[in-house]
């Protein structure tokens, strides 16, 4: 990386030509595990009120299909939908076995990285809850975009017949969130 620059995803909307600002991974992310972060929505142990997303559940299918139907959403993903996520995004990691995925997302301008991570936490052989966690990485606010994110990932995974629940985030169930990222 020249200079500090970042290459844009192959699956971009466009290509920003100035300087980029996707700040450092912070400790912890794409490791399996998921950690807390004051500016995003986690399904983690000891996340704050204002950012606990409840952990999707998945009725059927056990943990592969879990998996399956995560990565699936994923990369039907629309990089530019609701102007976010124009810089495109990448799969960086999948374990199967420990039921993780990593995904990077960049911003179309300056660069900026956001993670996402999902552990799959299986409660028996069929069903079990996802774990959520989506984070910017740089400052606290981020204009709305991890919850459209996650708001378009959680559609595309309701839209499965009879598989998942994992709910919208609405100003009702976030309403700090809403009021600081207009």
């Amino acid at each position: 990386m020249p200079g500090g620059c970042v290459e844009a995803f192959e699956n971009r909307v466009a290509e920003y030509r100035g300087p980029k600002t996707p700040g450092s991974q912070p400790p912890g992310v794409g490791t399996g595990t998921l950690s807390r972060a004051p500016n995003c929505f986690s399904s983690a142990p000891g996340t704050d009120e204002d950012h606990f997303l409840t952990p999707w559940l998945y009725a059927s299918g056990g943990m592969a299909g879990a998996v399956a139907d995560l990565q699936k959403a994923v990369k039907e993903y629309p990089p530019g939908q609701q102007d976010i996520d124009g810089g495109g995004f990448e799969i960086k990691r999948v374990d199967p076995d420990k039921g993780y995925i990593y995904v990077q997302f960049e911003s179309l301008k300056r660069g900026y990285i956001d993670d996402l991570e999902f552990l799959v936490k299986p409660t028996d052989k069929e069903s079990g809850q996802v774990l959520v966690r989506s984070a910017s990485r740089l400052g606290y606010l981020d204009l709305g975009v991890n919850a459209k994110r996650l708001n378009r990932l959680s559609q595309a995974l309701r839209d499965l017949p009879n598989r998942w629940t994992a709910p919208k985030i609405t100003k009702d169930l976030f309403p700090r969130y809403a009021s600081e990222n207009r």
